[in-house]
């Protein structure tokens, strides 16, 4: 049987973990958390079903900024190198691996072709969500109408020269993009909002992340599916913060198919019910001063960046 290690990048996920952990192992044999500082229950979870006897290993990166591609590549070398893998699926904490008749993911995979894609298929919420049911696949059940156009990647390991791109979309190998086939009994399903106070908190997070990383981040357009929410929340707050339908669904059910995935994970165990809205609060400041504390670090540590800003705050410019 064909090894299967799972490279998934991890940030405040306490409330959908357990389920993702629980399922895709069902899938693959080993699963490699890049975890960028998580400051919720996360981590707690992911070591105690670690003591279970679940095959994960956990890694954090220090910087709260970072570069997308060379922590996806990263991630891509150390499941080859490190966890012996023969495939490396590339996998976010919100989704969760489907396939036709809950076959095995690897006896759908071949070793004649290097890589593949799956599609990317959005699930909801919606007023018929159950919020006492913990297990997300289980309480949201109804998925996008429409096609994502979206595709994940699934990769051969041990590939020479390969660079993953930012989302996990696809591969660069040689300066030029890996061709992939689309698995037609292969899809990946989609939870990345559990509720509308979780994802304003993920995306005002996200854009600030990337704000942080600098001009190149910026310039290469990463993590700009942010950008606009943050722009509407920063600019024009009340337009989503006073919003009851808003926060009661994403979408109608005249927009949605109930199609619920067949979860595989079974009971949860450590996963706990938490307010939305307080944890969400409690998430983007932490998140933040994180972010101002790495600011001040970088001033204590470096003079050319200490004198920079003391230039910045000796400039004055006469605005009117």
């Amino acid at each position: 049987m064909l090894k299967l290690v799972s490279v998934t990048r991890i940030l405040n996920e306490d409330d959908i973990a357990e389920a993702f952990v629980r399922h895709n192992a069902r899938h693959v044999g080993h699963m490699l958390f890049l975890d960028n500082g998580s400051t919720d229950r996360t981590l707690e979870i992911l070591r105690a079903l670690q003591a279970e006897g679940v095959p994960l290993t956990v890694v954090q990166t220090h910087s709260i900024s970072f570069d997308e591609i060379a922590i996806n590549s990263w991630g891509y070398q150390a499941a080859s190198q490190l966890f012996g893998a023969d495939w490396v699926v590339f996998i976010d904490a919100d989704e969760f691996i489907a396939t036709e008749n809950s076959a095995p993911l690897a006896t759908l995979l071949s070793v004649n072709e290097p890589a593949i894609t799956a599609e990317l298929v959005n699930y909801g919420q919606t007023e018929l969500d159950d919020p006492n049911e913990l297990i997300v696949p289980l309480r949201q059940r109804h998925r996008w109408a429409g096609d994502t156009n979206v595709d994940k990647l699934i990769l051969r390991a041990g590939l020479p020269g390969i660079a993953i791109g930012a989302g996990n979309h696809g591969a660069i190998a040689g300066g030029k993009v890996l061709p992939a086939r689309r698995h037609a009994q292969i899809t990946f399903a989609h939870y990345p909002r559990r509720s509308g106070w979780q994802i304003l908190q993920k995306m005002a997070a996200g854009w600030l992340k990337a704000v942080a990383a600098g001009r190149p981040a910026a310039e290469a357009g990463h993590s700009e599916h942010y950008r606009s929410p943050f722009e509407t929340m920063r600019d024009k707050p009340g337009e989503l913060l006073c919003n009851s339908s808003y926060f009661a669904r994403e979408f109608g059910l005249d927009q949605a198919i109930e199609a619920p995935l067949d979860y595989l994970g079974g009971a949860l165990r450590y996963t706990q019910p938490a307010d939305p809205a307080m944890k969400a609060a409690q998430m983007f400041l932490r998140f933040t001063e994180r972010l101002a504390a790495q600011h001040g670090r970088l001033l204590d540590e470096s003079p050319h960046a200490r004198a920079l800003v003391e230039s910045w705050n000796a400039k004055r410019d006469f605005l009117f």
